[in-house]
């Protein structure tokens, strides 16, 4: 038992070396062994069991193997899971990690499952930064929008609304960007009232923080002009959205779709954000519009000065 016990060790020191030099069929053939002996040494409450079994799964993803890693992570998710006591961290963690491959996979029910049991193990996290539980909570919005769930969806927003406020304050850029979101998840629902309210307050929020030309404010003021498309409202409602909206009064619906193709110049750098109903990490604020396939110039003095995808 200690020979092998000592084997697993050496074997897993091995496996990590040549996965940080990309050696990954080699490290694939080790992480087998690995687990083998872990089956054979190891006992299902040890977490030397789940660690072979995860490290195997991380392999085959990093050599583009989803499926195959899907099931010895879920293996792994399985053995953590059971384990007592509970290992807050790494459930948030093994949850995190199978809701994003399981949303990749097209697993999307799947996917929902997983991230759900990660937020349900926050609390328990006191140290987590909010960033990151920013990110999931939207991750869990975006996938249950894509499955047709809207009235799950929308908690999960309010709910990162409510930590980005309190820990940033309620001007924050940021703050805006999750304003953004929910905006856009209200328009998609067609309640355009409570949209217009929530885009006016994202809009006020970036002209304070931004310069009139900076494409965070173009992208509210486009989100606001959807709203008022989308229920025949071409009445500006309030000056900073006007430019938006007598375009969209006058535009044909044909030019409008045409544009949409069309890129332009962010400040951040780059051409043409393509913006996408995707899961994202880090800061996932800054990613969603109403209408995908809406682009328009933002008019200034009767030219057109930048295109901004909705």
């Amino acid at each position: 038992m200690k020979g092998e016990e000592h084997l697993w060790g050496v074997l897993n020191d091995k496996l990590d070396t040549l996965r940080a030099t990309n050696h990954m069929a080699e490290a694939i053939r080790l992480g087998q062994s690995a687990l083998e002996i872990a089956k054979r040494s190891f006992g299902a409450g040890d977490i030397r069991l789940a660690l072979s079994y995860e490290k195997l799964g991380l392999l085959h993803e990093q050599n583009g193997d989803r499926a195959g890693a899907k099931a010895y992570l879920v293996n792994a998710h399985r053995l953590l899971a059971r384990m007592r006591p509970v290992d807050d961290e790494a459930i948030f963690r093994s949850s995190r990690r199978l809701g994003q491959l399981c949303n990749e996979l097209g697993h999307t029910e799947e996917a929902i499952d997983f991230y759900e049991q990660a937020v349900a193990a926050t609390p328990q996290l006191p140290n987590l930064p909010f960033s990151d539980l920013g990110a999931l909570l939207n991750n869990v919005a975006l996938i249950c929008r894509k499955a047709g769930r809207a009235t799950a969806a929308e908690p999960y927003y309010l709910r990162a609304l409510q930590i980005y406020e309190a820990q940033l304050g309620p001007e924050h850029p940021d703050v805006a960007s999750v304003l953004n979101n929910l905006g856009v998840f209200y328009t998609n629902e067609k309640r355009f009232t409570e949209a217009e309210q929530v885009h006016l307050r994202a809009l006020a929020i970036r002209e304070k923080a931004f310069p009139a030309s900076h494409p965070d404010i173009a992208q509210s003021k486009c989100n606001l002009a959807v709203v008022y498309h989308s229920r025949g409202d071409y009445e500006p409602r309030k000056s900073g959205a006007q430019e938006t909206t007598r375009l969209i009064a006058v535009a044909p619906l044909a030019q409008i779709s045409q544009l949409a193709s069309a890129n332009f110049s962010s400040s951040r750098g780059g051409t043409g954000r393509r913006v996408r109903l995707r899961t994202v990490w880090g800061n996932p604020w800054r990613f969603e519009s109403s209408r995908e396939h809406f682009s328009f110039a933002i008019l200034k003095g009767g030219s057109s000065k930048s295109l901004a995808r909705c």
